[in-house]
């Protein structure tokens, strides 16, 4: 017996080395084409139909699996992705009562359309209701896509993109087709992280007719004052600390960040009146709220001034300090009916000139709106109060874009419909989890990291999922 163990260990390890060593003889230029046909297939909503026989079978039903699930990313939905070999009683009616070298395709021309995906795993190349399948996409204007050993088999000529196994063990190739399956499962896992649809937690209903979107400024229409948090939150734990009460300056740091993030939206003069709070239960001195903010405001001016300057000059273009697909999305929803305010906690002569140099302000036809120094109201909530008292729109018709708690939770305190943009301002491009996290946890209807995506959220709230 001990003979046999090592024989059978010494095997395994030539086999293991074996199929390793062919492997690395795989066309990844073409496996990385499925990768990017896949993602820009989830993109616009297609579905990938997947099927194969015997172990090529199960490998199909795999695929499904870990496009469904494997494939979600914070909390978004994963593929569309259907394998024709997993209904039993579809499949054997299908050959029983018409022939199983028709049984894919069948099922394709009764549930796919054009520009969806097959994917047709045959180790031979050579199955016949594979063969079938894949004229069958062909001819409903799909990608077709096979996994194949050998030398392709008849199947090969009919795929938009192929990868053959480099052997001709059936037992190796689809041990490799299952490593294909799972690498780009893993890659298009990491590359979703930044290709952002939406995550809806609430659906849209297109009978409530929106005609209006109101849009917070920093954050998720325009970058300028992307690292703001960054200047007030140490500034106001510097006030605190300067109590000399004992408190540590994490705990200072924790507490300040806790109320800057929950006043994010309103006017920024509502976060310092927090702060002279905080400072009089300390046992300071009361302080004219102003004088925090125009400290406040000194210390942001230096932070953005070469970005504002390059706006003013040219040497920066618009689009570079605006949210991904923000003036685009504006432009849209004009088209679409859908009539755009803008309310921001920042200074109203700021938020106007900002506007203006990123070139978004006249879009705005409901107007630009700030903060004012003689207004201690919410700026954004006085924009909704106006809207709804004397427009000619009813609660329910009413779309929110923000990145803060406030804008998030007057509008659905109003019974309106909220977009959480939680944009990574840094990279300028996929999400911010801390953003999405907090968004979610206001209430938002829907996660979007940017506009990029603006067709399918225009069509998902005029026409609906």
């Amino acid at each position: 017996m001990e003979n046999i163990n090592q024989l059978a260990a010494g095997l395994l390890r030539d086999y293991a080395a074996d199929v390793a060593a062919r492997v690395v003889r795989t066309d990844f230029e073409t496996l990385g084409q499925i990768a990017a046909d896949l993602i820009a297939a989830k993109e616009r909503g297609a579905t990938v139909f997947t099927a194969g026989n015997g172990g090529s079978g199960a490998t199909a039903s795999h695929m499904c699996n870990d496009l469904v699930k494997g494939c979600r990313v914070h909390g978004r939905e994963g593929f569309r992705a259907q394998c024709l070999v997993d209904s039993s009683p579809i499949m054997t009616c299908l050959a029983n009562d018409f022939s199983y070298d028709d049984v894919f395709a069948i099922q394709l021309r009764t549930f796919a359309r054009r520009g969806d995906i097959f994917i047709g795993f045959s180790g031979s190349g050579n199955s016949e209701n594979v063969l079938r399948a894949a004229k069958a996409a062909k001819e409903l204007g799909m990608l077709v896509i096979g996994f194949s050993g050998r030398d392709g088999g008849k199947l090969a000529p009919l795929c938009d993109r192929v990868v053959i196994a480099p052997t001709d063990s059936m037992e190796q190739l689809e041990d490799m087709h299952m490593l294909y399956e799972h690498a780009l499962v893993c890659i298009m896992h990491g590359i979703l992280q930044d290709c952002w649809g939406v995550e809806y937690i609430n659906y849209p209903d297109p009978e409530r007719h929106f005609t209006a979107a109101l849009f917070d400024f920093d954050g998720t229409v325009s970058l300028i004052r992307e690292g703001w948090r960054e200047i007030m939150i140490p500034y106001f734990t510097e006030v605190l600390s300067a109590l000399h009460t004992g408190e540590s300056p994490e705990a200072l740091h924790a507490l300040v960040a806790d109320f800057v993030d929950k006043l994010t939206g309103k006017q920024t003069i509502f976060q310092c009146m927090r702060l002279d709070e905080e400072v009089q239960k300390r046992g300071g001195a009361a302080c004219d709220p102003l004088v925090y903010k125009q400290e406040y405001l000194r210390r942001l001016g230096i932070h953005i001034a070469d970005r504002v300057k390059g706006l003013e000059n040219g040497s920066i273009a618009p689009e570079a300090l605006l949210v991904p697909g923000a003036k685009d999305f504006l432009k849209a929803l004009r088209a679409a009916g859908i009539r755009c305010y803008l309310a921001s906690g920042t200074d109203e002569v700021d938020v106007l000139r900002e506007a203006r140099l990123l070139g978004v302000d006249q879009y705005f036809d409901g107007g630009v709106h700030g903060a004012r120094d003689e207004i201690l109201e919410c700026s954004k909530e006085l924009v909704i109060r106006d809207l709804l008292e004397n427009g000619d729109i009813k609660p329910h018709q009413l779309l929110s874009f923000g990145d803060g708690y406030v804008e998030i939770e007057l509008v659905k305190n109003v019974g309106g419909y909220s977009f959480g943009v939680a944009s990574d301002e840094a990279r300028k491009k996929g999400i911010n989890e801390w953003k999405r996290q907090r968004l979610t946890a206001a209430g938002a209807d829907a996660i979007i990291p940017d506009f990029t995506g603006y067709a399918r959220i225009i069509h998902d709230v005029k026409e609906g999922i």
